[in-house]
């Protein structure tokens, strides 16, 4: 396998894909395992921040964090709502902590040729960053709109690179690698966990519709109107109890973040399958971590194991 690789200039394309991508961590693994020598990568959204640790030789510290991850140590990443104009958060926390992390601030410390995918704002066009301060580029590379507010950097403001490049195969291919490996953990969304499609408003037959007296039969009309108002009353009754009962059933519906996040994942999977008919990778990995959610990042163990096994399955 050593040798079969050795002359390929081999380069490395990380998707996005949110805690999906804590996936390549295990493809890293497997690569590494089969003796394969990546030389160049790219990544967009989790596959800049996983590329970015790979280039730095942190992939390790990485790994630690992922396989020791619970809601206390999320919360030092993500716990800080800004509530800005134009997000729920500018994300200095998150960037403080893989700083540290990290261990380097510029591209040009990395020790593997390294870039991060986002998207301009204004023109809609990508943006490939590959150099100065690496921190602002990581931030802006998994920007979910409505979630982080844009970074600007330079004269431009950037979002989520997923938006126009979820996996950048082009990206490693112009930084000169002859074979392209490409990551897709944007297939297959999450099962609802609630019942989104429910009724927008209370069944028909239950008391929001109009209630009228009933009708009455010959023995009921020579019983008297006490009679007909006690039916009417037991029809609202029921009717009560229907509601009840529909409304019991019925989930709630998502929530802003969620139908955001979900939003932009499942248009990430569209635009990620039509770039790759258009420009394929050499050899695409696809883990099977369609039951994660995208902030589902406590799953880690699960979305490495997943990403071993599609190497494997795909180097053979």
């Amino acid at each position: 396998m050593r040798r079969q690789w050795r002359k390929r200039r081999v380069g490395l394309a990380l998707g996005s894909g949110g805690a999906r991508g804590w996936a390549h961590l295990g493809v890293l693994e497997t690569l590494q395992e089969r003796g394969i020598d990546v030389e160049v990568v790219a990544g967009t959204s989790m596959g800049a921040v996983v590329g970015a640790f790979f280039s730095a030789g942190r992939v390790s510290t990485l790994r630690d964090l992922a396989m020791n991850l619970d809601w206390k140590r999320l919360r030092r990443f993500f716990w800080e709502i800004s509530l800005s104009r134009s997000g729920l958060t500018d994300g200095r926390r998150l960037l403080e902590e893989t700083s540290r992390m990290l261990g380097v601030r510029e591209f040009r410390e990395l020790s593997v040729p390294f870039r991060a995918v986002a998207t301009d704002l204004a023109s809609g066009a990508e943006a490939v960053l590959s150099s100065g301060n690496l921190m602002p580029a990581l931030r802006a590379s998994i920007s979910i709109p409505g979630l982080f507010s844009p970074v600007r950097i330079g004269p431009r403001l950037l979002v989520d690179g997923g938006l126009v490049n979820p996996v950048p195969v082009n990206v490693v291919r112009d930084m000169g690698a002859k074979t392209v490996i490409a990551v897709d953990v944007s297939q297959g969304t999450e099962p609802d966990k609630t019942n989104w499609s429910g009724p927008a408003i209370p069944p028909e037959g239950t008391v929001a519709g109009p209630l009228h007296l009933p009708r009455q039969s010959d023995a009921e009309e020579s019983a008297g109107p006490l009679q007909a108002l006690e039916h009417y009353f037991e029809d609202v009754e029921r009717r009560v109890r229907r509601l009840k009962a529909s409304w019991q059933a019925r989930e709630t519906r998502p929530d802003m973040l969620e139908v955001l996040v979900r939003s932009v994942r499942i248009m990430e999977a569209q635009i990620a399958r039509a770039r790759r008919k258009a420009e394929p990778p050499d050899l695409l990995i696809e883990p099977q971590v369609g039951t994660i959610g995208t902030l589902d990042f406590q799953r880690a163990q699960e979305a490495m194991e997943a990403g071993r096994v599609a190497a494997r399955r795909a180097l053979e």
